[in-house]
């Protein structure tokens, strides 16, 4: 019995934002990067993950907590996850220099962690109750247990709170803290921050908010015992904060994703045969498998074979992974915009035709992705973007360049052009190279098969290859019909 699929599903292919997905549903389509085992081992004391908007950093943050609070060999640690907005609610952050945010960084994330201890074990503070962990107080425990030292603080406290908020503590909080506090081993605490650069600008008091936001999770984390960080930053912010003192230090703790082509299949696979086992539990096609059966799990869903770049024989996925430029929420949104014109044409399956009609409001929707995500690097962003209109798919370094000074610059002197990622504009290979780190284009090689990203190769637009005209350029397929690209 063949199964269908209900193309108007929105469970179908999971939610685009992995960390609002059901935990349960994560789990059965997470893959594994190979960069994550450092993230998740319990014996590096801090971990950053860098990548672009809708490449997973969310939804490594939630898989990481599930592990913690369900995996026996994490020896049960105190969990604390915490959005950037979060903390920053929790302080006054504006107008401060960068020495002090540092201090107050460390102070503000300890007041986290003892209000997650209250709530844990029965009593609920509220973040105005709690003072924060004063400077002295946080000398005082440097090397020695973290659960330990803040939980003393909380039973020296509680005795002068008001009675109103005395009256949410249960009578027995000293035992319950220090039931708490003991075990087999001393406890550890897993600080979870994910979006600290929310709403980023390229400003002075976000470059300093934010980097002394580094700088004090670095010194926390080889400060205090049994303590373990992980944080989440966008690759693109991170490029804004390069030149701040001691951020160099961070890079040995930083983690980029890149997802590769067939890992970006894992992840559609995973979604599929997840979708199928809950819908259709008794069929063959549940027992299907991932790494034995790709084929006929994409086949389920998508038709196969398609012409693709002049091979007759290539898979629909192809096609979905060119459109995504590597990032797996891009490759969900494609997807059910496909599903939802497949459905309303009455078709079972997605073919190439679906995804050809969505082309343009999907171009558009990474357009306006790319100018939230980046325009605090170039504040004219979406003119350089459209700048690109109804050019020809292909240049050579003397095109772009050429085409920049015609549709972008026009005659403007380069003191008259802002400042890209922070950096002085000084020729159009600033813009050239911008927009080849933004993946507006990519390499593209001479069989049109392969397509080399900036991840691949961050330098190659300066290089002596590229202003000798041996390079081809593409735009990228994602923005070409949008873009009216002949």
């Amino acid at each position: 019995m063949t199964i269908y699929f209900d193309l108007a599903d929105e469970n179908l292919f999971g939610n685009e934002a992995g960390e609002d997905e059901d935990q349960a549903l994560l789990n059965e389509h997470f893959v594994d990067h190979d960069s994550f085992s450092h993230f998740f081992d319990r014996n590096k004391l801090l971990s950053v993950v860098s990548a672009r908007k809708g490449m997973g950093k969310s939804a490594l943050i939630s898989q990481l907590k599930y592990r913690l609070e369900n995996d026996s060999t994490y020896d049960n640690p105190v969990v604390v996850k915490a959005k950037g907005n979060e903390l920053l609610g929790l302080g006054d952050f504006t107008n401060k220099d960068q020495a002090y945010l540092e201090n107050y960084w460390k102070r503000i994330i300890c007041k986290k962690i003892i209000i997650e201890i209250g709530r844990t074990i029965g009593f609920a503070v509220s973040s105005d109750a709690i003072s924060m962990v004063e400077i002295a107080e946080l000398d005082g425990l440097k090397g020695k247990n973290l659960v330990g030292g803040l939980i003393s603080r909380i039973k020296t406290k509680i005795p002068f709170l008001d009675a109103e908020i005395k009256s949410s503590i249960p009578e027995n909080y000293e035992s319950l803290l220090a039931n708490y506090q003991s075990g087999p081993s001393e406890r550890t605490v897993w600080v979870l921050i994910d979006d600290i650069d929310a709403k980023f600008q390229n400003t002075v008091d976000y470059q300093a908010r934010v980097g002394s936001f580094f700088s004090a999770i670095r010194g926390l984390a080889f400060e205090q015992e049994n303590l373990r960080i992980r944080a989440t930053v966008r690759s693109d912010v991170w490029s804004c904060l390069r030149h701040l003192e001691d951020l160099d230090k961070l890079d040995q703790y930083l983690i980029e994703i890149f997802w590769k082509k067939k890992q970006m299949q894992d992840i559609l696979i995973k979604k599929i045969i997840s979708y199928v086992k809950r819908k259709h539990p008794e069929s063959a096609e549940s027992k299907y498998l991932p790494s034995r059966d790709y084929n006929k799990i994409l086949d389920l869903l998508f038709t196969s074979p398609i012409t693709w770049r002049d091979d007759r024989d290539a898979r629909l996925f192809d096609a979905i992974s060119a459109f995504s430029n590597r990032r797996p929420r891009w490759m969900v949104q494609l997807c059910r915009m496909a599903a939802a014109k497949a459905r309303e044409l009455r078709k079972r399956k997605i073919d190439l035709d679906h995804i050809n009609y969505v082309l343009e409001d999907f171009g558009k929707k990474r357009r306006d992705d790319l100018i939230k995500e980046h325009k605090h690097q170039f504040v004219e962003l979406e003119n350089l973007i459209d700048a690109f209109r109804a050019t020809e798919k292909e240049f050579r370094y003397s095109d772009i360049h050429s085409m920049l000074e015609e549709k972008f610059i026009r005659n403007r002197s380069s003191s008259e052009i802002p400042p890209i990622d922070g950096s002085k504009y000084v020729n159009p290979e600033d813009l050239g190279h911008f927009t080849y780190k933004l993946g507006l284009i990519s390499r593209i090689h001479s069989d049109a098969k392969k397509f080399t990203h900036f991840s691949d190769d961050p330098d190659l637009y300066r290089s002596g290859e590229n202003r000798e005209g041996h390079i081809i350029w593409s735009i990228h397929p994602s923005y070409r019909t949008f873009l009216n690209i002949r």
